[in-house]
């Protein structure tokens, strides 16, 4: 990945800011350059069919969902789009899917370099998520294999429950790459009362 440059490389990471309590109650770290796939087009069988020969996901049809697969996670948009994020060693995903849904009415746009994905943990991440956010982000109401569009700091934003990761208390917030500074920002100051650690980008 050689060239590519972080959004919010002008963010030192690898800092800690204690809370008024002493501690940190939040953390943030991005995971930068990971491939990013909108796919557009009705949810016929054969879609459903090639997703998961290809990367081994099942296309979520309920709003709001997300499918894990072996290769890449599938965030549902909407009813005929969807919202596909890799591991930036899935250079060929786009390719293999081109091919196998050759001849079909679809759309698959790489959106990789206008995106990047940060990734927030900890006891008060969802307090502190709230306070820039009007979505209920309780666990009872919004848990693993759920995800959003919202605000986010006046910041259009996808927030994905991080089912994969242990701590129950962790959310990927997905952005455009003009507004991801902007938005780390805002989220470290108003995490300023509980303490907050920037995590180095994985």
């Amino acid at each position: 990945m050689n060239g590519l440059r972080s959004p919010l490389e002008q963010v030192s990471a690898g800092q800690v800011w204690n809370g008024v309590g002493g501690g940190t109650g939040v953390w943030f770290q991005e995971l930068p350059f990971r491939v990013h796939l909108n796919l557009r087009g009705a949810a016929t069988a054969r879609y459903a069919e090639v997703l998961a020969q290809i990367s081994g996901a099942v296309l979520p049809l309920e709003p709001n969902t997300v499918s894990c697969g072996r290769r890449c996670l599938v965030h549902w948009l909407g009813p005929d789009e969807w919202l596909l994020i890799a591991t930036p060693a899935e250079t060929r995903l786009q390719a293999e899917l081109d091919a196998a849904l050759a001849g079909s009415h679809y759309a698959l746009t790489d959106l990789s370099g206008g995106q990047t994905l940060l990734r927030g943990g900890g006891p008060k991440l969802r307090e502190v998520l709230a306070s820039a956010c009007t979505l209920d982000l309780h666990p009872r109401r919004f848990g693993p294999g759920q995800c959003a569009q919202t605000l986010v700091a006046h910041v259009g934003a996808l927030l994905r429950v991080a089912a994969e990761v242990e701590d129950a208390d962790v959310i990927d917030i997905v952005v455009r790459r003009s507004f991801a500074d902007h938005l780390l920002r805002w989220l470290l100051d108003a995490s300023a009362e509980v303490g907050c650690a920037l995590r180095e980008p994985a």
